[in-house]
């Protein structure tokens, strides 16, 4: 626990050093409220058939979409970005002979990022609903909880891959970009997934984002609990059955494979 503590001191203080950076984070969430108020208003009142299902309004829809899929992408977007600049500072090798589990010398640089997340979060719905209107007056909390906690783990398991490609190819990740872009185009973030064509449906579905926002929107714009909500339960249970073990074997293989050949300062 003190060595989590650390990393997490650790994080903040070099994050709060850059304060026009720090600042610009949580300013950049409230600019980006505004402009999910703004896309809202231009629509106007007119309600698509396609959110008819979520019982709620346009800028709920976004404010959930936009909040969410930041937060929950963070581990797979952080992992391997504070890695990187962990090797190129030159501060894993000396970490990694310490008495400090590899896992948390390899991601224990992202935890305040994780953290900082919860707190913008949280910020974000209650600005949402205090300014602009955001309805969640029939929310079902826990079931988000349950939904979120389950995306999270799933998309930081593909941060973990991405962590175990720069390891061991010794540079940036050139698939997180795309896989980003991806999530945000076809998860729903903006717009529900039944509105895209056939083919590119298929596709989103593929992506654990996909379910978790819309399970996430009917917990929270339509009061559905845990059970009803099972069917998206059950789906990111099987993503995470079969993206945990491959992004722990990978990390594993990786971190023996830098340590027999004396590679892990190098980058």
């Amino acid at each position: 626990m003190v060595k989590v503590t650390a990393f997490i001191t650790r994080g903040f203080l070099h994050a709060s050093s850059y304060r026009l950076n720090f600042i610009g984070n949580y300013l950049g969430s409230v600019l980006v409220m505004i402009f999910y108020a703004v896309l809202a208003q231009f629509y106007g009142l007119a309600r698509p058939a396609s959110l008819a299902q979520y019982g709620g309004d346009y800028f709920t829809f976004l404010l959930i979409g936009g909040v969410f899929s930041r937060y929950l992408s963070l581990g797979m977007r952080n992992f391997g970005r504070e890695l990187e600049h962990e090797m190129s500072s030159g501060t894993i090798e000396p970490l990694m002979v310490t008495p400090t589990h590899p896992a948390l010398a390899l991601l224990g640089p992202s935890l305040w990022s994780l953290i900082e997340g919860v707190v913008l979060v949280i910020i974000q719905l209650i600005i949402g609903a205090i300014f602009f209107n955001a309805d969640f007056s029939q929310a079902d909390w826990f079931a988000a909880l349950i939904i979120s906690a389950l995306t999270f783990i799933a998309l930081n398991s593909w941060g973990v891959l991405a962590a175990a490609f720069v390891l061991y190819f010794k540079r940036a990740d050139p698939l997180s970009w795309l896989v980003d872009v991806t999530l945000y185009m076809l998860a729903g973030v903006y717009f529900p997934v039944e509105i895209l064509p056939p083919a590119l449906r298929v596709i989103a579905y593929l992506l654990p984002l996909s379910h978790a926002l819309e399970g996430l929107r009917f917990a929270l714009m339509r009061g559905d609990n845990i059970v009803a909500l099972s069917r998206y339960v059950i789906i990111l249970l099987i993503f995470n059955a079969i993206l945990i073990p491959i992004s722990l074997f990978s990390i594993r293989y990786v971190i023996d494979q830098a340590k027999r050949m004396g590679s892990l300062g190098h980058y």
